[in-house]
Formats: C-alpha cells, sequence, structure tokens
C-alpha cells in the first residue's frame, strides 16, 4: 500500500510516475503500488512552507507562495528529438523563469548546457545538478536551423503548485475533450462556456481527494445557482472512477480520462489538483493538495469571480 503521513492541515497524494517537467526530471519515492492500475502510485508529501518573501524583482508576474528549492533550475518541459537528432526539444517555457529571462523559446533545440552535450532530457537533468543556484551558464541552441548560445541565471525550483501556476495562471484553459463522463451530464463538459469552473484531478486510490470532495460537493450545492460547475478528471476506468465516487460522494460531474490527455494537458502529476477558472475560460489560480489556508483562499476567490459582470464572460473552454 501506498505510505502515507499528514502534517498540521495540509496534505497532497504525488504521482509515482518520473516525468520531464519544467527542466528537471521528477519521480516520487512511492512504495509497492496500489492495486490497480499497477503502474501508478501516490504517497503524502511534507506541508510546503509559505514563503514571507517576494518572488525576485521582474521574475513573474505570477506571485509564488512558497519558498523554491535549492535545485538548479532551468524552467522548460523538454521532450526527446528523433532517433539520431541531438539535443533535446523545448515544448513550454513557463513565464518568469530563467529559460524565459534568457529568451528561449518554445521549439528550441538545445543541444549543450556549459559546454555538456544533451542527447536525453535525464542529461539536462545531470547537467544542470552540477551548476549551483545562482550560476550563470552557456546553453547553445538550434532555433530555426540557426545555431545561436544564450545565457542564463539559474534559480532554485520552485514548489509544485508554483510550477503550475506560472505554466497556466492567466492562459486559456486547455481544452478538456476525449474524456467519458459517467456522472453527470454528458454535455456539461461542452457547456461551461460563461460559468465559474473548479476542475479536479483525482483518483479512485487517494485518500487526500477523499478528504476534498465533501468540500467541493458543499461548493457545488451552494453556488451552482450562482454559475458555478465543480468537475472532477480522474485517469481511472469509468467504473472504478464511479465505485469510488459513490463511496465516497462525489456530488459534481465527473469524467474518465483514461489516455491521460487531459491530465497531460494540465500537468496534472500531483493530485489532487484543483484548476480555477473564470468565467473567460481563463485559469486563475491552482491548488495542489489540501490546505487549510488554500481551501479558504480558493473559496474567497470563487465568491469574486461569481460576483464578476456576466457582461464580461467571453468563449470559456471545452471540448
Amino acid at each position: 500500500m501506498p505510505r502515507e503521513s499528514r502534517r498540521s492541515s495540509s496534505f497532497r497524494c504525488l504521482s509515482g510516475w518520473s516525468w520531464a517537467c519544467l527542466g528537471v526530471i521528477l519521480s516520487a519515492c512511492a512504495s509497492a503500488p496500489p492495486p490497480s492500475p499497477p503502474t501508478h502510485g501516490f504517497e503524502l508529501s511534507p506541508e510546503p512552507q509559505v514563503s514571507d518573501e517576494p518572488a525576485p524583482a521582474g521574475a513573474s508576474a505570477v506571485e509564488l507562495r512558497y519558498p523554491p528549492s535549492r535545485t538548479p533550475w532551468l524552467g522548460v518541459e523538454i521532450e526527446d528529438q528523433p532517433s539520431g537528432t541531438p539535443g533535446v526539444r523545448i515544448v513550454r517555457v513557463l513565464r518568469g523563469s530563467p529559460a524565459a529571462d534568457g529568451q528561449l523559446r518554445a521549439g528550441d533545440e538545445l543541444l549543450s548546457v556549459g559546454g555538456t552535450r544533451l542527447d536525453a532530457p535525464s542529461d539536462l537533468v545531470q547537467t544542470l545538478e552540477r551548476f549551483g543556484v545562482g550560476a550563470e551558464v552557456p546553453l547553445a541552441v538550434l532555433r530555426a536551423g540557426q545555431h545561436r548560445v544564450f545565457r542564463v541565471s539559474l534559480r532554485g525550483q520552485p514548489e509544485f503548485e508554483d510550477l503550475l501556476r506560472l505554466a497556466f495562471v492567466g492562459s486559456q484553459a486547455p481544452t478538456i475533450s476525449g474524456v467519458v463522463t459517467f456522472q453527470g451530464e454528458a454535455a456539461s463538459l461542452t457547456e461551461l462556456r460563461g460559468k465559474v469552473v473548479l476542475l479536479e484531478f483525482w483518483a479512485s486510490w487517494c485518500e487526500v481527494c477523499r478528504y476534498l470532495a465533501p468540500v467541493l460537493g458543499r461548493w457545488q450545492r451552494e453556488y451552482r445557482p450562482a454559475g458555478l460547475e465543480v468537475v472532477g478528471v480522474t485517469i481511472d476506468p469509468p467504473d472504478v472512477a464511479a465505485k469510488a465516487a459513490s463511496r465516497v460522494g462525489m456530488a459534481y460531474t465527473l469524467a474518465s480520462d483514461t489516455g491521460g490527455e487531459v491530465s497531460d494537458a494540465y500537468l496534472a502529476n500531483q493530485i489532487p489538483a484543483v484548476f480555477v477558472i473564470d468565467r473567460r475560460g481563463i485559469v486563475v489560480d491552482v491548488m495542489v493538495g489540501v490546505q487549510s489556508r488554500r481551501l479558504d483562499e480558493v473559496h474567497e476567490l470563487v465568491g469574486r469571480l461569481l460576483d464578476e459582470n456576466e457582461g464580461e464572460r467571453g468563449e470559456g473552454f471545452g471540448g
């Protein structure tokens, strides 16, 4: 069984997947995986400490909530190149990251860091670990067929919740498509335009998700007449998820994303993760795990968003 712990009023489930995210390969130290599905494991992590210090000047319009680690951070999401092609391809550059400050772009091919050649995402991780926070590092990049050199100053890697906030807050929410709705109206996922949406990523074996479910259900009952929709997305098969939802009493729209495309689009590698989306379809906050203070903040934010002038509604998002 996955290990579980709880510290104060904050806890979260961590995915046991190995994943390349934002310039660093992360892997949770999961113990034996749960019975179903066998390839994914979840555990709880300690409560992140709230930062009283502001983010570095000019770092980002998104306020970081927690102090960064001492792990050198570049701030890119990367993927392998086709076989025989050197380097790694940058898929995403986070706002306010060292990579963004250094003018790197999605689509750039990162060939070397500090003179060390890169042939796989793991090479970037190992190379960055040799540099300390604050180090200025030259990057060899292939952009549109032209070789260029950029210099970046590495900073400490933010907490995962802050990484998601850097990646999504202020941007249009990714489309929800290819999911199977097993609770709620099938059309509800395409009728979110003009509504405030709480999009939750959860799993049947996640104990923390079971704690959060009644809170979200209560908000749904209280605020749905004003325009709130809570939608839960899981990679569990519909039958497994439906049984878990019934046991917990999840009283809002639920959908199965067995292919993982929606979860991948939202980088939802830790759960529970809740994305707060306004009437225009813009992500305005992300909460990972459950913490009393953060729940209060999200609750207050939902109230403010519901009070927004309906004339400001836009196209929203769908799928």
